[in-house]
This record gives structure tokens, sequence and C-alpha cells, in this order.
């Protein structure tokens, strides 16, 4: 963006840096559902909660299935426990969504860097623009293109 201002291609302007402003983002018809992890051991009855969410039970035991089931139980002890459980049936992995409000909006606090803003140029200047910015990125597309050729 530097090199395209010093060569007088874009005009740019800066706001105060440090200044900051609340945002509110993700507005609710475009966030993306929330889900949780659930592990559980296989009870291998109507009622198991892992079937009925739609997985598979998985009998595949590994180094790294005994650690998250260390890791999601939190002690060594629970953990162990459910892993034999587990053995007998196998065991689940599976995304349980999670509630949310319609209207709950999260807001940031977002501190001003640097905002470059591009103005509105006429259709001759947006011309004149166009052809000094290809100008300006030719010779980087040409040595792209060659170094690609040279494969």
């Amino acid at each position: 963006m530097r090199c395209l201002e010093a060569g007088g291609h874009v005009e740019v302007h800066r706001r105060p840096v440090g200044r900051t402003y609340t945002q509110q983002r993700a507005h609710p018809r475009f966030w993306p559902p929330r889900y949780d992890r659930r592990l559980t051991a296989c009870t291998g009855k109507d009622d198991c909660p892992g079937c009925t969410a739609g997985d598979r039970p998985s009998t595949y035991f590994t180094a790294d299935v005994v650690a998250m089931f260390i890791e999601h139980y939190g002690s060594l002890i629970e953990g162990d426990r459910q892993l034999w459980r587990a053995t007998a049936h196998g065991w689940h992995l599976y995304p349980v969504p999670l509630p949310r409000p319609a209207d709950d909006y999260r807001t940031y606090e977002v501190e001003i860097t640097e905002l470059c803003v591009r103005r509105a140029l006429t259709a001759e200047e947006h011309a004149q623009a166009e052809q000094r910015a290809q100008a300006f990125i030719r010779p980087y597309a040409d040595a792209i293109r060659a170094a690609l050729r040279g494969r």
C-alpha cells in the first residue's frame, strides 16, 4: 500500500492511531453454529446419547484417545474409569449444538492502528489509475511468469 501511495496510484487517508471504538460483530442471521464436543463411553443400549446423536461408536484406541479421555474427564481416575467402560462397546465423540439467543450480539473494543480509505474516482481517473496500477504490477507479474516457465 505504501509503494502504491508513493507512486501516486492511490490516495490514503490515515485516522488517529491509538483511538478505540466499540463495534458489534456477527449479525444473528450469519452466525456459524456453535458446538460443544462430547466424549462418552457407548453403553450399547438404545438410550446411549452418542448413538442417539447418530455417531457410530469407535473401538479404535491409541495414545491420543487415552489422552483425550483424560483431558475431557479432568482426572486420571475418572478418565481411566470411562476408558475402561468404553472397551465394552466403544466410545463416541460427537458435536452437540449449544443454544444461543437470536439477539446475542458480541461487542469488541477495536483499536485503530491505521485506516486507509480509497477515494471515489471519476471514470477517467479510474481508467488512468488502472493503467498506472497495471504498469506498476507488470514487471512483477512478468518475473513470476518467467519463473514458472523455467520450472
